[in-house]
């Protein structure tokens, strides 16, 4: 299968895959239940501190799996506020990843400056100006992903970040449609179907810490259960590549 034929058939399933945010998908389908590709895969995860803890989920999913990449394209104190999208672009180099994961925002209450100017959080200006930079970094990994998934800001137990997150989410969620790339609002699955922020859920009939105690960042387990949420997407890419290494052995004979 041509890669141009392959990237159309990974969209067309991509498009027929359905988030379910609900506790028991995150608690029942893990990453690390996959069964390793027939052939190389690539996965890069993009984005700041809450990025740098989903690559850490992936990365342990798929120690075992010799032909698995987990690229850490994780920058814990930036954001899109801070550097523009060329910046993360470039972190890329010449890497086309089967499929690229992107968070961030976490960072991002602050004040842009672009050129001579400072642009004051919260402003039409600075609003104007955040949605151009994630439509950039939405576009550009586009151009250089087989898929991309964006994951949206979680919930978070301070209520002063709580509001300002949701608004950074629907920037960003406006910015990545406009891009074609498809997004995963992660708000109400990270209540962990408790409806609200919590620090902790049962978990096969165990009380157990999902969250940091900053209420933003997750706890290895938390995270892991963040990155469930990326279970169907992996599994059709896994499915793509080894169904394309088999007919390509069936070629050569």
């Amino acid at each position: 299968m041509s890669k141009d034929l392959r990237r159309l058939a990974m969209v067309l399933s991509l498009c027929l895959i359905t988030f379910t945010p609900t506790a028991g998908t995150a608690q029942e389908r893990q990453l690390d239940d996959l069964e390793c590709p027939a052939a190389p895969v690539t996965i890069a995860v993009v984005g700041d501190s809450l990025a740098d803890g989903i690559w850490g989920a992936f990365y342990r999913a798929f120690a075992t799996c010799a032909d698995v990449r987990v690229m850490r394209l994780t920058e814990v104190s930036d954001g899109l506020a801070r550097s523009p999208a060329k910046d993360w672009l470039d972190r890329l180099e010449t890497a086309a990843p089967d499929l690229t994961v992107v968070t961030v925002g976490a960072n991002d209450l602050t004040n842009i400056r672009k050129d001579r100017s400072r642009l004051v959080h919260g402003t039409p200006d600075w609003k104007s100006e955040y949605a151009a930079r994630a439509r950039a970094l939405a576009a550009g990994l586009k151009a250089r992903s087989e898929a991309v998934v964006w994951m949206g800001l979680p919930i978070v137990g301070k209520q002063e970040y709580e509001s300002s997150y949701r608004q950074l989410t629907e920037l960003q969620a406006g910015a990545a449609r406009q891009a074609g790339v498809r997004f995963v609002d992660t708000h109400e699955p990270t209540s962990f179907g408790q409806g609200q922020f919590v620090m902790s859920t049962r978990i096969d009939g165990a009380v157990r810490q999902v969250r940091h105690s900053d209420q933003v960042h997750f706890t290895e387990l938390g995270y892991d259960m963040v990155a469930a949420l990326m279970h169907a997407t992996v599994s059709t890419i896994f499915t793509t590549v080894s169904r394309d290494a088999d007919l390509g052995a069936v070629a050569l004979q």
